[in-house]
């Protein structure tokens, strides 16, 4: 099986073989994304579009050394070349800890847990956010 790995502001142009993928979001344990954000994964030759469904229960694991989370799956039946890009991603938000905020902000725990874990609530830079299909 061959992976895929690119930044998420790229367009790539790769082959894909027939099979079943998932598509991650690496870099973070936590995700906020846009409703509107989406992948597009297009063969180059016919112009047709492959369906993704979005996972409803974002699995988190780590891939490559690197956190990830699985967004969508799609399979395939056709061997070919195609474009792959994704939209809408500009306002995405991934987080290292998939810790978020506690109901009560200046409760002792979350006072504890952000002198901790301040550095990995910080929102990534796109530059660093990457995705991998795999």
């Amino acid at each position: 099986m061959s992976f895929i790995q690119f930044n998420i502001q790229k367009t790539v142009e790769k082959e894909i073989f027939y099979g079943s993928y998932y598509i991650y979001i690496l870099g973070g344990h936590h995700i906020e994304a846009n409703p509107d954000f989406y992948i597009k994964i297009e063969n180059i030759d016919t112009g047709k579009e492959i369906e993704l469904t979005e996972k409803s229960l974002k699995g988190r694991d780590f891939k490559f050394g690197k956190k990830a989370i699985q967004f969508f799956l799609f399979e395939t039946n056709e061997y070919g070349k195609f474009r792959i890009s994704a939209h809408n991603f500009e306002d995405i938000v991934v987080k290292n800890s998939i810790l978020e905020v506690f109901p009560f902000p200046l409760s002792i725990p979350n006072i504890v847990l952000s002198a901790i874990l301040g550095r990995s609530r910080k929102k990534l830079e796109l530059k660093d956010i990457e995705i991998l299909i795999a």
